[in-house]
Parts: C-alpha cells; structure tokens; sequence
C-alpha cells in the first residue's frame, strides 16, 4: 500500500464527500424531509443496494485480485482477455436485472419501504421514481467495472473523482428541478430521478478513455475464461459477505417507513454524514491497500503482506475514531450547520442528529469491515466473511425487536442496531486476521488511539456551546493530535513518510528500505548482494521482475552515488532493476545482471 496512492485517493474522495455534502443541502433546502424525499430514498434503495452489490462490492473486490493475478501470468494481454470475459457476462446480468427491476418495481418499494402501503399517493410515487431510476444500476456497474480495471493498473484517483459527477448532476437536478414542474408539469422530483439515472453513464464515458489509450478494446463475449470459474465460485459467499451492511439498511429503511413521514430522510442523510470517514479514510485506505494486497499474495509475499496490513489499520484507526466521536458528541450542531435551511425545520434536525448519534457507535466497525472484508477476498477466503455475515443478518431483527419492544425505543433504535452488529462482526473478522497482521502493538495502538479520541470528546462536549461547530471541531482536533502525540500514537506523519514518492505499489517494503539505505551511500556490492551500514539484502530476479531479500548483517562500503528504482513500464509498473551512480543492475529473466537496461527511472532522494 503507497501512501502516495492512499492520499490521493483520498483526496478525490474528500471532492467527492464535499461536493455529496452540498447536493444534501441543496436537497434539503428544496425539497425539506417529508413524503417527497422519503420516497426518493426509498426508490434509490434498491439500486443503491445492487450497485453496492455488483458494482462496488463484489465486482470490485473479486476483479480485481484475479485480474492481478491475470497480470502476472499473462501480461497486458491477460487483463484485456479476462476483462472482455467478464464484461460479457455483466452485461447479459445487468439486462435481466434492469427488465426485472422495472416491472417489478411494486414488490421492489413493498421489500423497501412497506409502511408507504398505508399512504396510496407516497406508494405510486415511490413506484414511479423507482422505475425512472433503475438504468441507474446498470451505468453505475459499468463504472464499477471500469474502475476496478484502472485500479489495476495502477490509476486511483481518477475513479475516485468521477464520483463527482453524480453529486453535481444531483445539485444541478435540484436547482432546476422546480423551473421544469413551472414550465412542463411535470413534479420537481423526478428531474432528481431523471439526473440519477443519467450520472452513472457520464462515469464510464469519462473514465474509459484512459483505458482505451492502454490498448483496451471493449470486445465483451461469452466465450469463457479460465478465470471465471473460480471468480463466480467466490461470488455466492461474496454476495452474502458484502450484503451485510446492505441488508441492514434495508432492514432499517423498511421499519423507519413505519415511524411516518421523515424517519426515511433522517436516516438517510445522518448516514450521509457517516459516509464521510467511511468514504475520505476507510475508503481510500482500502482501495489502495487491496491493489497491494492482492500483488503481495500472487507474490507469495507473507512479511509484505502483513506489514501492508497492519499500517492499514493503525491508519484507519488512527482517522477513524476521532471522526466517530467528533460525530456523535457534536451531532445537532453538525446537522443544523449543514442542512436547517428552506424546507429543512427544527424539528427535522433534531431528528436527524439524533440518528446520528446512534449511527456514530457504528463507524470505526463499518470502517474496519469496509477493509477487512476484500482483505479475506484477495486472500483467497471468501468463506469466513459470508458466515461472519449470514449470523449478522440473522440476528438483525431479533435485535431492532430487542431495541424498539423491550427498551421501548423508537427510529433511534435502527442505526444502534447496525452499531451493535457490525463491531461484532468486525471482532470476529480482525481475530481471523490475527495470524496474517504482522508488527507489533496494533491492539495496544488503538487502545491509545481510543483514549486521545476520548479526550477530543470532553473537549468538544465542553466547547460546543460556546463556539461555532467548526472552530469546536478545530479546538477539540488540535486536543486530540496533542494527546496521540503525547501517547505516542501520532500515526499520520510515520505514515507519510513511508516508501519513496513515486514508486508504484508493486515495490514491497524490503526492495524500498534496500533502495533508501543505499541512497545513503557506502554500498558494498558483492556478487548478487548488496550491504550498506543499515543492513544487507540479496538481489532475486523472477521472469523479468527484481526485488531485494533481506540477507545477512550490515557491512559498509564505499560505492555512492545517485541511486534510482528502475522500473518496467506498465500498469501498475514493476521493479527491474536499480542505478547506483552510472551503473545498472537489472532482471534479465531469472538472472540478475549489471549493464545498462531501458524503462522509467524514479530518484530515492537521501535522508
């Protein structure tokens, strides 16, 4: 995992929450929190729910380990082939889906939102939109599977930002929504819907140039592929293993339909507030490290793997846990700040901050799940997250049932329910995983992490009603930096600092601290070894591809000079080589040898 790739995922991902954030309060100024939105959210559920399935969730997390693997074995070639393959059968899934989709779209609002029945107008409404928005599923997939294919290849970021466009469609939707009822008759919510629908294929015509220039041809077809058969053998468990949050919002979404007119849009728009850790950290951690991953296991790469592994979550933790608290301690402010305007009353923020606060119990566990998850996936072990899951779904009803008739709570009880489920599964998930996180003191880094995280707490409880929202956000975030540091726990600059800017995520972590001890000069090169004062590493050459293998103990010696990673083009780009100086040292099939070799060369700056 570079932590280059993760900034600038996240980065794209913060565009991405920013720009999601102002189309949620352009909603709510226009349109408010009633029977118009609640079934808007309720008709966007279901393609919502097998866009999480087919596009972000089992598509992304079984393409793309198998098209590294593809990679490995075959080349460009092998990813274009496997690709195709697919591709092929996608479509002929998404065509079924979508005529299922539309004409069944009464049964689809009844599994939904089976309160609307008691309502006739805000059912038919609700069926309505439901059938104007179910191409949606079918753009968005397709951006799924193009975003996998550019994952890939080494290319993050821009996958990341297309997402923009939906939430600038869905702005511009809502600005133009009313003049368009004005002019045609034709009800303001149903541009939203129309907008919806259209900003999945923007997407994919926006993010399949870049692949066409390296050489993809789209030839999709059902003529098979080795591959398949073992990815579809993955997708029943994986269809079970990422429907676990799915399934909880439908769940909740059904029996918030139940509570009246609002509880739909309160729980909507305070998970909106939730997908802001999920999405800026846990997303960008967990996208980059599954292309690391996923190279570390064709690799055979155990120590690399565990070290990609545990920086993820000391990571995660690291910027997931303060959002957690800052969310749920600062709840009313964050939600009157961001959304009580227009149409959006009083009493609509109440109710939204307080799903909130249940739903913060719920984000470190959402955010562990979203990157243990396709962890299991590139391992090869889609088993264990579908039982972690099946248990969990189980047990959802019995527990809202446990919330709502026993401790007599109301809509609040919903998101808790998801809090309550999902850290288990994440216990469950992470003890798994035990054996495979290298390094040491994970547990007793987020042990810390909770305590500073704690400290943020009673800071911004005790500020937050003498200071605006953000600058209590500020106070209580300078606390929180200040008590890690003092812990020893100030993750974020270590972080930064790991790995030499610009290599590609192929490079594991020994060839990177062979190629920075050597830019410190005094290298000592002995047949296929290389010492410097920091250590000593044997060199490997593997069917073109170099790496280092830590070997023995230190020794200096007087070589120096200009040192540079030399790569193999590609997507992503693999190591070949190194310069020391004016000298080259490069895999030359299962051999390595010194002369002078073509390809990319990225400067290890000293220190």
């Amino acid at each position: 995992m570079r932590t280059r790739d993760t900034t600038l995922v996240g980065v794209a991902n913060l565009l991405g929450r920013i720009t999601g954030m102002v189309s949620e309060v352009v909603m709510s100024a226009v349109f408010g929190a009633g029977k118009v939105t609640d079934a808007y959210y309720a008709a966007f559920r279901v393609p919502q729910i097998l866009r999480e399935l087919l596009a972000e969730g089992s598509l992304q997390n079984i393409l793309v380990p198998a098209l590294a693997d593809a990679e490995r074995k075959d080349g460009l070639d092998g990813i274009w082939r496997l690709a195709n393959a697919f591709l092929g059968v996608l479509l002929l899934v998404l065509g079924s889906t979508l005529l299922l989709f539309f004409f069944g779209a009464p049964l689809f609002v009844k599994l939904v939102a089976s309160g609307f029945a008691t309502d006739v107008d805000k059912f038919e409404l609700t069926v309505g939109l439901t059938r104007w928005m179910s191409p949606f599923l079918a753009g968005i997939s397709l951006a799924g599977f193009v975003a996998a294919l550019l994952n890939v290849r080494g290319r993050f970021f821009g996958p990341a930002l297309a997402q923009n466009i939906f939430n600038l469609l869905i702005i511009a939707g809502c600005l133009a929504g009313p003049a368009i009822e004005r002019a045609t008759g034709l009800p303001a919510i149903f541009t939203l819907a129309a907008v919806t629908t259209l900003s999945g294929f923007v997407q994919v015509a926006l993010t399949v140039p870049p692949l066409l220039r390296d050489g993809f041809r789209i030839r999709p077809n059902l003529g098979g592929h080795p591959a398949l058969r073992r990815m579809f053998g993955f997708l029943g468990p994986a269809l079970i293993g990422i429907g676990t949050v799915q399934f909880n919002f439908l769940v909740e979404s059904n029996w918030a339909s139940t509570f009246g007119d609002g509880p739909v849009t309160y729980l909507m728009k305070s998970f909106r507030l939730v997908q802001i850790p999920l999405a800026v950290f846990a997303g960008s951690v967990a996208t980059t490290a599954l292309a690391a991953v996923a190279v570390h296991v064709a690799r055979t790469e155990e120590r690399q793997l565990g070290d990609t592994l545990n920086r993820a979550f000391r990571l995660n933790a690291f910027l997931v846990l303060p959002s957690a608290v800052a969310l749920g301690v600062l709840a009313d402010p964050i939600v009157a700040l961001l959304f009580e305007r227009g149409a959006f009353t009083p009493e609509d923020t109440a109710g939204t901050a307080l799903m909130l606060q249940m739903y913060a119990w719920a984000v470190f566990g959402i955010c562990v799940h979203r990157i243990a998850v396709p962890v299991y996936y590139a391992l090869g072990d889609a088993r264990t997250p579908m039982w972690n899951s099946i248990w969990a779904m189980v047990a959802k009803i019995p527990v809202i049932l446990l919330l709502t008739r026993v401790l007599g709570m109301g809509a609040e009880a919903l998101p808790l329910s998801h809090a309550i489920l999902v850290t288990a599964q994440c216990a469950q998930l992470m003890a798994g995983l035990r054996g495979r996180v290298h390094g040491r003191g994970l547990l007793g880094a987020h042990l810390r992490l909770a305590v500073a995280s704690a400290v943020l707490g009673v800071v911004a409880w005790v500020v937050r009603d003498h200071l605006h929202v953000v600058l209590a956000c500020v106070v209580a975030g300078v606390a929180y930096l200040g008590v890690a540091a003092a812990l020893g726990v100030l993750e974020l600059g270590p972080a930064l600092r790991r790995g030499s800017p610009g290599l590609p995520p192929t490079v594991d972590r020994d060839s990177e601290d062979a190629l920075r001890a050597m830019a410190q000069g005094g290298v000592r090169i002995e047949g296929d070894r290389v010492s410097t004062a920091a250590g000593s590493w044997r060199m490997v050459a593997a069917g073109g591809d170099f790496r280092f293998e830590p070997d023995g103990a230190p020794a200096a010696g007087e070589l120096g000079g200009p040192v540079a990673a030399l790569l193999r083009a590609g997507r992503p780009p693999t190591l070949q080589g190194f310069v020391l100086g004016d000298r080259v040292w490069h895999a030359a099939g299962d051999v390595v040898q010194e002369g002078d070799a073509p390809g990319p060369r990225i400067p290890i700056p000293p220190g």
